[in-house]
C-alpha cells in the first residue's frame, strides 16, 4: 500500500490519508510503521473505532502499557479516558512532556483517539528531541551525553477533581527512574535529548536542583523552538500515534467552555540507552 502523507511541518508530523484503520493488512501497517519512524508522529481523519478496535490497532505496535498511577476504563484498564468537562481546567499533559519517562521503562509510543472537541482549540503540540540534539553545539552535545536526569512522578500536581479521581493511592510516594539526557533510538539509531520539565525531570542525577535548573530550563526551550515543531488539531475520529523516544508533546489548555474525551492507549517500551563512552565524541 503506498501511503497518502500530507506533512504537518517542515520537521515533523504528517497525516495518513485514505486509511481505515479497522481494514488494516500486515503490509499496510508496515508501511504505517515505517512513517512514524520517518515523521515521529502520525495521524488520521474519519476513523470509527469501537474500544475494542483502538485496542487491536495499539495491540500491532507491541504490548499495552498500563500506566503506573493512572486507573484506565473499568471494562478496558488499558485506555485512559481523559475528559475536561466546560468550564473545568484541564491541566492533564498541559506542560511539555514525553510519557512515562518516570519509569524505569517508559512507554514506546502513545495513541490517542478523539471522541468529544471543542469546536477550536484543544491542540496538541510536539517538538523533535532528535532535531533539538542535532542542532547543539558540538561542546554541548558532549557534556549532554555525560548526564542523566532523575525523574519522578508528581502525584500532587494540579489536575481537574475528574483526572486526580483516577490515582490510586496518592499517598504513596512514586518511585523515581533515572535516564540517560541523550537517548539512542533503538530503531533508527539517531540521538535525541531525552527530558521533561522540572515537574518531572527534577534534576541530573549527582546533581543539586539548583545546579540543575539552568541547564534543564535552556534545553527546554531550545528543544520546543517553533522550528522543531508541530501540532494536531483535533477533530472526532481523528487518531494519532507518537513516538515517545524522539518527541515531547504538550496539550494546549484553550477552551475553557467546551468538553473534551479522548481514549488513550500507551505501548511498552524499553530502558532507555545513552550513548557509550567510546561514542560520546562522534
Amino acid at each position: 500500500m503506498a501511503l497518502q502523507t500530507v506533512s504537518l511541518s517542515g520537521s515533523i508530523g504528517a497525516e495518513i490519508k485514505g486509511v481505515d484503520l479497522t481494514r488494516l493488512d500486515d503490509a499496510g501497517f508496515t508501511d504505517i510503521h515505517r512513517a512514524l519512524l520517518d515523521h515521529g508522529v502520525i495521524c488520521f481523519r474519519d476513523q470509527n473505532l469501537t474500544p475494542d478496535q483502538q485496542l487491536a490497532f495499539a495491540a500491532r505496535w507491541g504490548d499495552i502499557h498500563l500506566h503506573p498511577y493512572l486507573d484506565g476504563l473499568p471494562n478496558r484498564p488499558e485506555i485512559i479516558e481523559i475528559v475536561k468537562e466546560a468550564g473545568e481546567r484541564n491541566r492533564f499533559g498541559d506542560h511539555w512532556h514525553t510519557d512515562q519517562i518516570f519509569t524505569s521503562s517508559p512507554a514506546m509510543a502513545t495513541m490517542l483517539y478523539a471522541k468529544e472537541v471543542p469546536p477550536v482549540g484543544g491542540d496538541t503540540m510536539f517538538a523533535s528531541l532528535s532535531h533539538a540534539y542535532g542542532a547543539l553545539s558540538d561542546g554541548m552535545k558532549e557534556l549532554a551525553c555525560r548526564l542523566r536526569t532523575y525523574n519522578l512522578y508528581d502525584k500532587q500536581a494540579p489536575r481537574s477533581r475528574r483526572m486526580s479521581a483516577k490515582i490510586p493511592d496518592q499517598d504513596k510516594p512514586a518511585e523515581p527512574a533515572v535516564h540517560p539526557l541523550v537517548r539512542v533510538h533503538p530503531e533508527t539509531g539517531r540521538r535525541g535529548l531525552y527530558i521533561n520539565e522540572m515537574q518531572t525531570t527534577r534534576r541530573f542525577d549527582g546533581m543539586t536542583v539548583d545546579e540543575s535548573r539552568p541547564l534543564i530550563e535552556y534545553l527546554l526551550r531550545h528543544a520546543t523552538r517553533p522550528e522543531f515543531t508541530c501540532r494536531i488539531r483535533w477533530q472526532v475520529g481523528t487518531l494519532a500515534i507518537w513516538d515517545n523516544r524522539c518527541l515531547m508533546h504538550q496539550a494546549l489548555d484553550d477552551y475553557p467552555d467546551y468538553r473534551r474525551v479522548m481514549h488513550r492507549i500507551t505501548i511498552k517500551g524499553d530502558p532507555p540507552v545513552g550513548v557509550g563512552q567510546e561514542d560520546i565524541a562522534a
